[in-house]
């Protein structure tokens, strides 16, 4: 089975990508032999994005710390990428370079979540258990800020109020992480996620949901992507979206540290980030003509 990992640090996220990069290097100890994952990792230091001159940190002192936690990751096959252009540059573009024929899973990694060193291999075990060619493989998450996220929200969290679900320390996923787990796969009835860590099928990324070829920066593609899927409903196609039982995730910047938003806020007080247009905006305002080039996209390709 061959795997693709993608992960975007911005300078800000350098802090997490030590401790991702820690979580990924014990969970190569529990992988099966037969799974062979490429972890393609992306430092934006992007001159568009980002004042350099006027920042009180270099960027310099960026490359030379990402240098060093990239050599956590040795056991695997590695593709590291520092972008320093003067062009808008984000996830969106990451996902369209990571786009590999030997490829069979993607997986898309946000740095400051939290996963357990057994989560790729419960992943990987997982998905060799799912027959459809277009699927997503989600794990729980703690509470979210709307009942639209309770059918994969981990049952230890279902009660808390929507307006405290941020009040939920990390450390708590954590221990009852490390409790004994009972891991089943259950299929989502409407589908929902976020992209904190969830596994795609090739065809589904490839094919079905794939980033179009003049998106740049970043935007919601978890979102284009749910209205795309809800379209294809009316042609039976075989999409289904799972969660991993038992298997949980969280953002490390909830809790106490949410205030101070986590370990990138002191970044953002010594980086000057530059006046240009707000990305997500700049997205969802052409969602809707995304939507129809996509579903013109799986006419073409007789999908649909």
């Amino acid at each position: 089975m061959n795997l693709k990992l993608c992960c975007l640090i911005m300078p800000w996220d350098i802090d997490y990508a030590l401790l991702t990069f820690t979580q990924l290097k014990k969970s190569k100890y529990h992988l099966s032999k037969d799974i062979n994952i490429t972890i393609d990792v992306n430092l934006n230091l992007s001159n568009y994005i980002i004042d350099w001159e006027k920042s009180k940190i270099s960027k310099e002192y960026f490359i030379e710390k990402y240098n060093t936690l990239i050599l956590l990751l040795e056991d695997y096959n590695v593709i590291s990428t520092i972008y320093e252009g003067d062009e808008l540059y984000g996830g969106l573009d990451q996902h369209k370079r990571i786009i590999s024929s030997e490829v069979d899973y993607y997986i898309i990694i946000n740095p400051d979540i939290y996963f357990s060193e057994h989560h790729l291999y419960y992943l990987t075990e997982a998905v060799k258990q799912i027959k459809n060619k277009y699927f997503i493989l989600s794990t729980q998450h703690r509470k979210l800020t709307d009942p639209s996220w309770d059918p994969t929200t981990d049952s230890l969290y279902l009660d808390i109020p929507y307006n405290k679900c941020n009040e939920i320390s990390i450390y708590d996923i954590r221990y009852n992480q490390k409790q004994e787990q009972n891991i089943s796969i259950e299929p989502v009835i409407h589908t929902k996620f976020a992209g904190w860590s969830d596994i795609y099928s090739k065809a589904f990324f490839e094919d079905l949901v794939p980033p179009h070829n003049d998106w740049k920066g970043y935007g919601p593609w978890d979102w284009y992507s749910m209205i795309l899927i809800n379209y294809t409903k009316q042609f039976n196609l075989d999409f289904q979206q799972y969660v991993l039982r038992g298997l949980t995730v969280g953002d490390y910047w909830t809790g106490n540290w949410k205030v101070k938003d986590g370990l990138s806020g002191y970044y953002k007080n010594l980086i000057v980030k530059k006046d240009i247009p707000d990305q997500r905006a700049n997205f969802e305002a052409n969602l809707e003509e995304y939507v129809k080039k996509g579903i013109l996209m799986l006419k073409e390709k007789r999908i649909i």
